[in-house]
Parts: C-alpha cells; sequence; structure tokens
C-alpha cells in the first residue's frame, strides 16, 4: 500500500515515528547545545540552562554576543526550546523505536540502546520538575549546613526572646502564595503560633518604594508610607526580589497590614499573644545533610583580564564524625549524598573586609546518576547489537565455503 493510500492517522503515526523526524530532532538538539555553551560563557550557566531548556520556552532566540562580545544583545533566528524537542524526541524514539520495532531476538541490542536514549532523556524531564539548586557561599574558615534557593521565595516567623531569635523557625513555602496576583488573598494557619497570617497582593520582583518620593500609578496600598514597586522579571539572571502584603489575624481580628519583601532585608515585628515574632520573606533555606567548611580558596585569571582562568576551594566535609577533606574547582565537583557542589563564583576581598569568599551551587537532583547509567545502557547495546552482527556475518560467510 503506498503512502498515500493509507488511512491519515496512519501517515501522521509513521510520521511521528519516522527516522526523518529522529533526525532532524537530534540535530535541532547539537545546534542547542552547541549554542548553549557558547552563550554560558558570557551569560552564566544557569540562566542559559533556563533559556534554552526550560519548559516554558517554546521558542529560543540565540544571543550574537556568544560569538563576538561587541554583538551582545542582537538575536538570531528563533529555534524551538530544547525541552519541547527532547519531548517530542522522546515520542518519536518511543513509537519508532520500541513499540513498531520487530521484536526480535537479533534487535535486542538495538531496543537496548534505544532504551538507554529514552532514560537519558526521562532523566533530563525529571531534573527539570524534580531538581533543586542553592546557593552556598562561605568564607575562610567558615561552616555551613544549609543552601540558599536561587529563585523559590519563603516566609519564615520566628519568635523573640529577650531580643534574640529562638525556637522553631515556621517557613511557609512559594506554592501558598505565588498565585496571589492583585485582590486575592489567602490566610495561612500555622501550628504552635497564637495567630494567622494572610496574605495578597504577590509580585515576583519588587521593591517597597516610598510614596513621598514616587507615586504608586496603579494603585497599589500604601502601608506605613511605603508601596510595592513592581519591576520586570529578571528570572533568568536570578535577580527576582518577590514581596506581598501581608496582616496577622489574632483572636479573628485582623491587625494592620505591612510589606514582606525579600529586598527589606529586616524583618517585620508584630506581637500578639504577649509574644514578640519576626516575619520575614527570603530565598527559601534548605538543609544540606553534611557540615562544609572551607578552608581555603583561591582564583587565577587570564593575564591582563578578570575573565577566571580556575576558581578552586579547598573544604572539610563532616558526616557522623567523619572528616574528608574535599577539593572543588571548575568542572570538577563533589558529588555526595545525593548532592552535587559545584564551584560558583569567588570574591577576593570580602566586600572590604580583606576576606576570601567562595560560592557554591549546591543542586539537589532525585535523577543525578540517571544519565550515566543510560549510558551503560545504550553503550552496553551497542555493542551487543554488533557482535550478533559480527556473529552473523561470520556464520554466513561460512554457510558460502
Amino acid at each position: 500500500m503506498s503512502n498515500r493510500q493509507k488511512p491519515p492517522a496512519n501517515r501522521v503515526i509513521g510520521f511521528i515515528s519516522g527516522m526523518g523526524l529522529a533526525t532532524v530532532l537530534i540535530l535541532l538538539l547539537m545546534l542547542l547545545t552547541w549554542l548553549a555553551t557558547l552563550e554560558q560563557v558570557a551569560f552564566g550557566l544557569f540562566p542559559t540552562l533556563r533559556k534554552y531548556f526550560d519548559f516554558r520556552e517554546l521558542w529560543v532566540f540565540p544571543d550574537a554576543g556568544a560569538f563576538n562580545e561587541e554583538w551582545v544583545g542582537r538575536r538570531l533566528p528563533p529555534l524551538p526550546g530544547g525541552y519541547w524537542v527532547c519531548v517530542l524526541l522522546l515520542v518519536n524514539m518511543t513509537l519508532g523505536g520500541l513499540i513498531r520495532l520487530r521484536k526480535r531476538w537479533r534487535n535486542i541490542g538495538v531496543l537496548l540502546a534505544h532504551f538507554g536514549i529514552l532514560f537519558m532523556i526521562v532523566a533530563g524531564g525529571v531534573a527539570q520538575w524534580k531538581e533543586e539548586r542553592g546557593v552556598m557561599v562561605l568564607k575562610e574558615g567558615e561552616t555551613a549546613d544549609w543552601a540558599r534557593s536561587l529563585i523559590d521565595p519563603a516566609i519564615e516567623i520566628f519568635e523573640f526572646v529577650d531580643g534574640e531569635p529562638t525556637g522553631e523557625v515556621h517557613v511557609i513555602r512559594s506554592p501558598y502564595f505565588d498565585d496571589l496576583k492583585g485582590e486575592r488573598r489567602r490566610k495561612v494557619d500555622l501550628e504552635g503560633l497564637p495567630f494567622a497570617i494572610e496574605l495578597q497582593g504577590y509580585q515576583a520582583n519588587a521593591r517597597p518604594v516610598s510614596a513621598k518620593s514616587r507615586a504608586p500609578a496603579q494603585g497599589q496600598p500604601v502601608v506605613d508610607g511605603f508601596f510595592l514597586l513592581g519591576l520586570p522579571s529578571e528570572t533568568q539572571t536570578e535577580r527576582d526580589l518577590p514581596g506581598c502584603y501581608a496582616r496577622i489575624v489574632a483572636d479573628g481580628t485582623p491587625g494592620e497590614p505591612f510589606i514582606l519583601a525579600v529586598a527589606s532585608y529586616q524583618p517585620m515585628t508584630v506581637e500578639a499573644g504577649g509574644r514578640r515574632f519576626g516575619i520575614q520573606m527570603v530565598k527559601q533555606t534548605w538543609p544540606v545533610p553534611f557540615e562544609v567548611t572551607l578552608e581555603s580558596t583561591h582564583a587565577e585569571y587570564y593575564p591582563n583580564t578578570r575573565r577566571p582562568k580556575s576558581f578552586v576551594s579547598d573544604i572539610v566535609r563532616r558526616e557522623d564524625d567523619n572528616e574528608v577533606e574535599v577539593r572543588i574547582q571548575m568542572n570538577e565537583p563533589m558529588r555526595h549524598a545525593g548532592m552535587t557542589f559545584f564551584q560558583r563564583d569567588f570574591n577576593e576581598g570580602g566586600m572590604g573586609t580583606g576576606a576570601k569568599f567562595s560560592g557554591f551551587e549546591v543542586v539537589r537532583n532525585p535523577s543525578d546518576k540517571w544519565p550515566e547509567y543510560s549510558l551503560w545502557i545504550a553503550g552496553f547495546g551497542l555493542g551487543l547489537h554488533f557482535i550478533i552482527k559480527l556473529a552473523g556475518f561470520l556464520g554466513s560467510g561460512r554457510r558460502k565455503k
């Protein structure tokens, strides 16, 4: 039966599962990966990954600055977003490489190779949805066992005793308030606190601004002479500083509204039930299951430039009374307990203090090792297919004799 005589549904499935589409998608992925590799040098690893491979980006406009610094800001012709190219490739290989491929023992190597590639694509999807990224910045001699998110905000509530924060820190994570646009509001009750907190007017990037210096142009509420000025999103550069309006509700009585903003840098203090509390919005903090102490750090730069050649940090990792010395440097991260520490940046001088700081990007990714496993599976499948083909060739040669 010719292609024109096939039912339309069969022709569509044949196209989606065809080798031609697979070839185009693989070439697109190669091009996107190459452009992203060039671009991340100028714009940073995380913003570039978000730009090229985030599910929210249907189209990508490569920046000509990847080829010449004088061309920064010039857009090249658009390409499909890497995430959706991978989704199409996943569908294509599932249909053509697993479902429609003839199930014979001679094809077992090819099936394993296809499964390995599919497993790698799935690993990327799991990382997209489940991966957590944070930063840990340490001064030489300093120790920490936590990382702060690059993007996700959280509201922290803690009690003051004798002027010092003490006891449990209550945390409200972003899914409870990042949808509260405009007049939408939500009351959040937290166990152990003598009040609830009502939130509204969330903005992903905003700054508290004095109403005397700048009148609110969009009717924003003014609180104690200040309002939240919304700013364009800077998610790609990890510089968003979220904010919202809040008030406490004690014994069913709402209190005066106040502003919570990451840009405030100081907690708001409130009193309820004869106790004093601090409330602040910060970038979300999550624990690291071991302690990290920065012993020493140094950087090398290309001659006569501030372009980094290498960042090197010597740390001590402490866990269950065990100490291990580890060196972390560019392209040589530390992997331990499901976390990966990348050398992110370096500060020599510490804002006038003379101290040296080292910044680590901390990644918690449940599929961190899956790409490695997928390569072993695909490699084994290709090797097995080669052996089967070689054995068949040698056997046919003997039969002809």
